[in-house]
């Protein structure tokens, strides 16, 4: 059997936090349950930490769409939400670079199953 490409996997494990962050069933800045979404701290781009459950909120539709808006009032949220230790060490890992392998993938897709399954 074929392996996925990484960008397959990519987008599998995309799906997978997304649900994973909104099984937390409200959003963390406003308590409200509508239209929640899952809003990465530091962008997708950033592979250390696209899929670190610590860089992910959840957020409704407006407090998400707010904090793209006003990404300096978010920097601060966030700061005063987690922590300014923790959010220094989620920092410190989106600046490091990471080349994932495919097997570097799907076993962090595994990890990832089997944690939804005990959610």
């Amino acid at each position: 059997m074929r392996k996925p490409s990484k960008t397959t996997m990519r987008n599998k494990l995309d799906k997978l936090v997304s649900e994973i962050v909104r099984l937390r069933a409200k959003c963390e800045r406003c308590g409200s349950r509508n239209s929640l979404q899952c809003c990465h701290i530091f962008s997708r781009k950033y592979n250390n930490t696209r899929w670190d459950l610590d860089n992910l909120l959840c957020l409704c539709a407006k407090d998400h769409f707010l904090f793209h808006a006003e990404p300096i009032y978010f920097g601060e949220w966030v700061k005063l939400h987690l922590g300014e230790e923790k959010y220094e060490l989620l920092k410190e890992k989106h600046n490091q670079i990471t080349r994932y392998t495919i097997d570097d993938l799907q076993t962090k897709y595994e990890v990832l199953q089997d944690l939804l399954k005990t959610l």
